[in-house]
């Protein structure tokens, strides 16, 4: 009785991954791409493509015989974006980070046990690295992770390692070196790694101030390695400048204490 359960969450999860897959440097795709880059088979990668055609999703182009997103696409999740960030400014933020560095600029969300990177705005310079939307990263490990459990007081931030411990029971976890870690992102206030989840691949990251709908947000400047480490102060002053101009907190939440 539950393999039709499993069929129907596996087809969920691979509509809404080809839907996140479009971007600036993605706008047409084919069957043989995504079944290659997501790894599905070739065969219900075709079925679903034609049906998110024939619901309206993707324009079929016979020519080259790709698919391509449609108004209807963009007009997805509009309904909620002000609920989630309000006018705008969240958006705006992100715009100007991208326009001011040409970099590639991460929003990312805390969720569960997970950092989620839920919106990307990809890069413009010539040596860049690429993500796509969706991308996971673990909250040990990461610097965006680790800059969520920053923002925790020392009593929830003792709760939430241990209940990492438990449910991450395959995880080593340094609790001395997590802890070293987490002080120094409360001094300066910001989180930076280079060749950790991404091998020559670095971020810079900056909590976003506020509660956005129960959810914690981040934003990040991710590059390669090099480029980010040169960089590591400039970027910051950038997004915590556009961060000023742009972001009215939506609703206050308890700072973590050194």
């Amino acid at each position: 009785m539950a393999k039709p359960k499993t069929d129907l969450s596996r087809s969920i999860k691979r509509t809404l991954e080809v839907l996140e897959y479009f971007d600036p440097e993605h706008t047409a795709i084919s069957v043989s791409e995504i079944s290659r880059v997501l790894g599905y088979p070739q065969s219900s990668t075709s079925i679903l493509l034609k049906s998110l055609a024939e619901l309206g999703y993707l324009h079929y182009h016979k020519p080259s015989r790709t698919y391509r997103p449609t108004a209807r696409v963009a007009l997805l999740g509009r309904g909620v974006e002000a609920h989630l960030f309000g006018d705008g400014s969240v958006m705006s933020t992100l715009e100007e980070i991208g326009q001011k560095t040409g970099e590639m600029v991460i929003l990312a969300a805390l969720e569960g046990s997970v950092v989620r990177y839920i919106y990307v705005i990809p890069a413009t310079n010539p040596v860049r690295m690429h993500l796509r939307p969706g991308a996971v990263r673990p909250i040990i490990g990461s610097a965006v992770g680790h800059l969520f459990l920053s923002a925790l007081s020392d009593t929830d931030l003792a709760e939430e390692v241990a209940r990492l411990h438990r449910v991450q029971a395959e995880v080593l976890i340094d609790d001395d070196l997590l802890m070293r870690r987490i002080k120094q992102i409360r001094r300066q206030g910001y989180a930076q790694s280079t060749h950790t989840v991404t091998p020559g691949g670095g971020i810079v990251t900056v909590l976003l101030p506020g509660d956005y709908n129960g959810t914690r947000l981040a934003i990040g400047i991710g590059g390669v390695a090099e480029t980010i480490t040169a960089n590591e102060k400039k970027f910051v002053e950038i997004m915590q400048a556009a961060i000023k101009r742009h972001v009215r907190p939506v609703e206050q939440v308890k700072q973590g204490t050194g």
